[in-house]
């Protein structure tokens, strides 16, 4: 095939046209790798952060009343379900903390301590103390490390709970960090003293739920609807607008694909019609001995493919470099959802994008190989 050779020859006889090509598809496609990465890593710190910390599915009271009243029997029909992992029955209730001259406002939790920890794994939390010590003590609480700050708590400390017609003493008998905003106003109770607190006898506002499998959620949550008539919601449903968000940051991305691919398309044609130029004599010459124009076109389109596999691998071992790198970069937890910046490259996201490398060399050497096979031999013989 004397189209092949003779593109082999082009390539190796501009070397710095050459690389310039490689290196412009190469940073394209580890620029598109890396982002997609950021993405994903993004996407899955996201959906994790929210599962790991809010329950799989939250029932919540019916319409026209404002407790869980029969909350035994509702955790039984749950617990029915073989996905279900954990059921909280929890009493969620603002009240003031105080402690000497200081007053914050704060969010208490009461719960069963044991079905907590399987609902949201409060002890992996934990500072100092041990959050099932709640069993055994009534009046003790457990704090949020920005909340035990802002009030000068220290272990061991009493403090008062305070709402409109009740206050009770409590001593902080653990601190817990939960790595989010929640921690400035966060205090865990026992569930009856919560009920105290609250003075409106044995109720809860609300049933956490654990699963197995956090995307049978949705199905779990209809089946407690339809058997029980209290408003049971899945955390895509909690969540929609961070799911929505998500799905619109992909749009985005594969926007700016798009425009990446364009660029890098543009240079790679860009340095073909160079290469044509400084070959038209020659070009005239294969014209002139019996080339057609379809191999005219053939030579240059397979000048084009050629640069895409080396450009692929460059362009995946700098995504993978520099994906190592930014994995490495520690960022603050108010900027972003973790540590650290997370990238997860999968062996897919390499495969698609080199598939792109080679679909984005070909679109971009047909122009160029047509506007060759359009040269007229006498008048590219003449060219100096």
């Amino acid at each position: 095939m004397f189209e092949l050779s003779i593109a082999e020859r082009h390539i190796l006889g501009n070397p710095r046209m050459v690389l310039f090509t490689v290196l412009s598809v190469a940073l394209a496609v580890g620029v598109i790798v890396v982002l997609i990465g950021l993405t994903e890593g993004y996407r899955q710190n996201l959906i994790d952060n929210t599962v790991e910390n809010s329950p799989h599915v939250t029932v919540d009271p019916k319409l026209d009343e404002d407790y869980i009243y029969l909350y035994r029997t509702l955790t039984s029909i749950a617990e029915e379900r073989p996905e279900v992992l954990a059921a909280s029955s929890r009493l969620v209730g603002r009240a003031a903390a105080k402690y000497k001259d200081n007053v914050e406002g704060v969010t208490f939790i009461g719960a069963d301590p044991v079905q907590e920890d399987l609902l949201l794994r409060v002890r992996e939390d934990m500072i100092w103390g041990d959050y099932y010590d709640l069993r055994f003590k009534r009046y003790a609480a457990v704090v949020g490390d920005k909340l035990a700050e802002n009030l000068e708590l220290k272990r061991g400390d009493d403090f008062r709970l305070v709402r409109q017609n009740a206050s009770i003493q409590v001593k902080a008998v653990g601190i817990i960090d939960t790595g989010t905003s929640l921690d400035s106003t966060l205090v865990y109770l026992p569930l009856e003293t919560a009920q105290i607190l609250l003075g409106d006898g044995d109720v809860v506002t609300e049933m956490g739920i654990r699963l197995s499998d956090i995307y049978a959620a949705p199905a779990v949550a209809a089946d407690l609807n339809e058997r029980t008539r209290y408003k049971a919601e899945s955390w895509q449903d909690k969540s929609r607008d961070i799911l929505d968000q998500l799905e619109t940051q992909q749009v985005y991305s594969i926007l700016f694909y798009i425009l990446i691919a364009i660029i890098a398309g543009f240079g790679i044609a860009n340095t073909m019609i160079m290469i044509i130029t400084r070959r038209t004599k020659e070009i005239g010459i294969l014209m002139a001995m019996g080339a057609d124009r379809i191999s005219i076109m053939k030579i240059f389109v397979l000048e084009s493919v050629i640069l895409g596999p080396p450009s692929a691998l460059l362009g995946g071992g700098l995504a993978f470099v520099a994906a190592k790198f930014i994995g490495t970069i520690e960022v603050p937890a108010e900027i972003y959802i973790s540590d650290k910046m997370t990238v997860i490259l999968e062996l897919d996201t390499f495969l698609y994008v080199a598939v792109f490398a080679l679909v984005v060399n070909f679109i971009a050497g047909i122009y160029p190989a047509y506007k060759a096979s359009r040269l007229n031999p006498v008048e590219a013989i003449a060219t100096e």
